[in-house]
């Protein structure tokens, strides 16, 4: 019986939901494969259990496989800046991943078990974690032996840099919009004013929110004519520390002013579960951010977009920025009023380009992406089986 692991190994559980669905549709639809998720975190695995719930008298095996001790203290110490909670989980439990035919993630980290492992290492399966334009999502991925890639955009940019073979990948859509976007709106606030939604990604260098977070906050609390709800990437205050990918110098997490947690139009939330399960991109009226994938979420009902260029990135002719097309860019904190003034009345400008951004992000269909990932496993892994 071909047994197959659903590896999550992160500091959030942001990542759950771009993976656990396909671990749950492949035990139904394939009763001849055990199917294992392996949580690192208590966290990570009441995640799953949710997920679990949709799929009554499930065949998979759920367990946890906590970091050694050594790797959580040094992680505390350190304020979540380092990678170390991770690599611990992959080298304490490398027997357990060894066991496995084949191991699916929606994480790079765990190709180090590549390395490891060796001729024992299982074949590895790349779910992505969402479908964002910034080079980082594209590097680093050529090493696994087999990709579920979102849509054409990964496919064509993958395909461009040789990171894709023919036969190692599937193109299979979004499970987590494929679960969320039929879900009703909810109502964020008990009024009828528009709400913004501000989502700052947690890299120093690109992020709005080390430089003109706190002023923007302020912005809304005096402003009574939007509500607010901010809403950071889930890693922004997971880490006391961040270090940019793009270079500089580590950056101290600022924190939230206090004004804004206690002003009636602003709703903070840094970490429930509302900002990963698609609660605030459903329904906020108008987004505004800087370099977050959280953006596509959004999108799929077309709606105004706000881009901060608070590190006067050079956007207009870069993939790494594509995103940035589908709604107004402005420069200046100064510019910022204006934008969201005429976001409604620019909105029609823009609805083409959100339409051909969001289908070229998420190949969706009337099939289920969880479904097609199952499918797309388990005949890599026959075709792998037959060579």
């Amino acid at each position: 019986m071909p047994r197959i692991g659903f590896l999550l190994n992160h500091d959030a559980v942001h990542q759950v939901m771009h993976s656990i669905p396909a671990a749950f549709e492949l035990a139904r639809r394939y009763p001849d494969v055990e199917v294992v998720v392996i949580s690192t975190t208590e966290a990570e695995a009441g995640a799953v259990a949710e997920i679990a719930a949709g799929f009554p008298g499930s065949r998979v095996k759920c367990q946890l496989a906590a970091p050694p001790a050594i790797a959580t203290r040094f992680d505390k110490l350190t304020g979540n800046a380092l990678l170390t909670k991770r690599f611990g989980v992959l080298w304490h439990h490398r027997e357990l991943f060894r066991s496995f035919d084949a191991l699916a993630v929606p994480d790079k980290t765990s190709l180090v078990l590549k390395r490891w492992l060796g001729a024992d290492c299982p074949l590895m399966i790349h779910t992505f974690h969402g479908s964002g334009d910034r080079a980082g999502g594209f590097q680093g991925v050529g090493g696994f032996d087999f990709l579920l890639v979102p849509g054409r955009k990964y496919e064509q940019r993958l395909l461009a840099d040789g990171r894709l073979r023919p036969g190692h990948y599937a193109v299979i859509g979004s499970m987590k919009i494929d679960h969320y976007r039929h879900a009703p709106r909810p109502r964020l606030f008990d009024n009828e004013r528009p709400t913004v939604l501000y989502t700052p990604h947690f890299d120093p260098k690109l992020s709005s929110w080390y430089k003109w977070g706190a002023p923007i906050l302020d912005y809304f609390r005096h402003n009574k004519d939007f509500n607010l709800v901010f809403a950071p990437h889930v890693l922004l205050y997971r880490r006391r520390w961040h270090i940019s990918t793009e270079g500089g110098l580590p950056r101290l997490t600022p924190p939230v002013p206090e004004t804004a947690r206690q002003a009636e139009n602003i709703l903070v939330d840094t970490g429930s579960t509302a900002c990963v399960d698609m609660t605030y991109t459903r329904g906020a009226d108008i987004y505004l951010g800087d370099v977050s994938s959280q953006v596509y979420e959004f999108l799929y009902r077309p709606r105004p977009c706000i881009f901060l260029n608070r590190s006067q990135a050079r956007w207009q002719n870069s993939d790494d920025f594509r995103f940035w097309h589908t709604g107004q860019v402005v420069d200046s904190l100064a510019a910022l009023p204006a934008a969201l003034a005429c976001a409604e009345a620019e909105q029609a400008r823009f609805v083409e380009e959100q339409k051909l951004a969001f289908d070229e992000a998420f190949a969706l269909s009337d099939t289920d992406a969880a479904v097609r990932a199952a499918d797309a496993i388990v005949g890599f892994l026959a075709k792998e089986k037959g060579q």
